[in-house]
């Protein structure tokens, strides 16, 4: 009885391992607004993420950015996040998607760096040009992170193409 609800398993997920993969890459233009209380700053930068698409609508994101400027007063900044989660979104011609990202970011300026945990969560728009282009002209992400005992309410806009595989 066993090696039959094995092997009738093993079948049913035979049709699942067979699937074609399909993922997105996702590359653009990154501006970020930081909020560290008194202190604000707006930095520009890229965005770039890959997703696995589980079924049509449910993928799992990884997202990484990189943003430059002055932070505080000391040019030369950086502003790193590499955020991991699940993406939903409408499969369409023209395709809203909402995602929940967790991970870090990682800050640098003036000889002086940090790492924190932080959570975001966003969405955007995908108009699909072709079956292997799309052209994302907004996502916008809220991002959450934590320095020196004080929480940073940041935003991020950010527009650019996305390659369907």
């Amino acid at each position: 009885m066993r090696k039959l609800i094995l092997s009738l398993g093993i079948l049913l997920m035979l049709p699942l391992a067979a699937r074609a993969q399909s993922f997105n890459l996702y590359g653009g233009y990154s501006f970020v607004h930081l909020d560290s209380s008194p202190n604000t700053a707006n930095l520009n930068g890229w965005d770039a993420a890959f997703t696995d698409n589980i079924i049509p609508a449910v993928g799992i994101t990884a997202d990484l950015s990189g943003t430059y400027g002055s932070i505080n007063g000391v040019s030369g900044s950086s502003f790193h996040t590499f955020m991991f989660g699940p993406q939903l979104r409408f499969p369409a011609p023209v395709s809203p998607f909402v995602h929940g990202l967790v991970g870090g970011v990682h800050v640098s300026g003036g000889g002086v760096a940090g790492t924190s945990l932080a959570a975001g969560f966003g969405g955007g728009i995908d108009i699909h040009v072709d079956k292997l282009l799309s052209f994302r002209p907004i996502q916008i992400d809220y991002i959450h992170s934590h320095f020196n005992s004080t929480g940073q309410d940041n935003f991020r806009i950010s527009a650019g193409l996305v390659f369907h595989f």
